[in-house]
């Protein structure tokens, strides 16, 4: 069949004159030749037509812009299929792995850009790393959905004073976001400059930024927003007050390492330790803390000290915490533990009570990450390729 032919099959008017045909009989209404044969082949033919597919129709608008291409390496294979494991079954590690790709300066594939734009929806500790490994082609993305344009509101590497001035939001809203990443007391005072003369989409989101980077100076600034015309201004005002001040209010933190210590010679693994754990979870531990948890929670083990406060489920989740975050070099620590729990050299083993403590599973999550980061790395220099280096100028030396 032409395109003329499947054109006129697709017709929904044809279609109808099918079934009126069917419907007041074919000795009623002819189709041409033998009545039935006709009426069923005609409508057989349609049926293959709409199976088939209707031809292209003339587009008569404006095409979008094309994605803007991305002049930085495409990430190692090796790491986009640790990313899909990442997405399927490990998305805690996002954030570490997205802050390495940043550092490293790969870009992703678009394959991936939906997925992890959705992710960063909910997750919004992840949205500057990743606004800048999407880099122009994930906003050019996010304009042309908007469940994505919260990514236009992110940094946007080098500050453009264009963006400042822009009449779009997300525009002015990014541009106000590089300034606080750069420079935070510098965005306090664009913020309470421009407060007067921005619209209200646009003090929401100058809103959102003093609450991520808060700072008690803001504080005379958010309880003075009580009288703005917004209703809605006033009430995201009043929450972001109330958790500046609840974050301000909480105790410096105290010295990891030292804690640790103090909680292992007071109290042992129980409540204490877990607690002082879980409030440690959002940020990178140090190695030697990270160390002394891991390898007195060894000892304790081996010893069967029952004197020391002792809980299988709390210890279980000590030693998640210690996988998830203590530095990736903990590695090596964490498998001679594991070789000291299977093996049985010459001597007195280390008597480790594998039923109450599983180093296995705190080795894998450790190795995991460091495999991570070493596919992420950049290439150690071959002697083939440093033969071809250029000779540094002398002013580079």
């Amino acid at each position: 069949m032409t395109e003329t032919d499947v054109s006129t099959l697709l017709d929904p008017a044809h279609w109808s004159d099918l079934v009126s045909a069917a419907l007041v009989g074919t000795d009623r209404r002819t189709l041409g030749g033998d009545a039935a044969t006709g009426l069923l082949s005609q409508a057989a033919r349609t049926v293959v037509a709409a199976r088939v597919g209707a031809p292209p129709r003339h587009f008569d608008g404006t095409l979008p812009e094309p994605m803007p291409a991305d002049p930085r390496p495409p990430i190692p294979a090796a790491a986009a299929i640790r990313l899909r494991s990442i997405l399927d079954s490990f998305p805690k590690y996002l954030p570490e792995w997205l802050a390495a790709v940043r550092a490293a300066g790969y870009r992703l594939p678009p394959a991936y850009f939906p997925e992890l734009l959705g992710a960063a929806r909910t997750n919004t500790l992840i949205r500057p790393d990743l606004a800048a490994v999407l880099g122009a082609a994930g906003r050019w993305l996010a304009s042309t959905a908007n469940a994505y344009r919260y990514i236009l509101r992110e940094p946007r590497g080098t500050l453009s004073p264009e963006d400042r001035r822009s009449p779009d939001p997300d525009d002015r809203l990014a541009y106000a976001a590089g300034l606080f990443l750069e420079d935070p007391a510098a965005g306090r005072r664009l913020v309470r400059e421009s407060w007067a003369d921005e619209r209200v989409p646009v003090k929401l989101g100058l809103l959102a930024l003093l609450d991520r980077y808060p700072h008690e100076s803001d504080l005379d600034f958010l309880d003075a927003l009580a009288k703005d015309p917004s209703k809605q201004v006033r009430d995201e005002a009043t929450l972001v007050a109330a958790s500046v001040r609840h974050r301000l209010e909480k105790p410096a933190a105290r010295d990891f390492t030292a804690e640790v210590s103090r909680i292992i010679s007071a109290h042992g693994f129980g409540r204490e330790m877990h607690n002082f754990v879980m409030s440690r979870a959002d940020e990178p531990w140090p190695e030697d803390g990270s160390r002394l948890l891991l390898l007195s929670l060894a000892t304790h083990a081996a010893r069967g000290d029952r004197s020391v406060a002792w809980s299988g489920w709390l210890v279980e989740q000590i030693l998640t915490a210690v996988g998830d975050h203590a530095p990736v070099s903990l590695c090596h620590d964490a498998a001679r533990l594991v070789h000291e729990q299977t093996l049985h050299p010459d001597g007195e083993p280390l008597r480790v009570d594998i039923t109450r403590v599983d180093f296995t599973a705190v080795h894998a999550q450790l190795e995991y990450r460091r495999q991570m980061l070493l596919e992420l790395a950049p290439p150690a220099p071959t002697p083939e390729t440093a033969a071809h280096s250029p000779e540094p100028r002398r002013e580079d030396r």
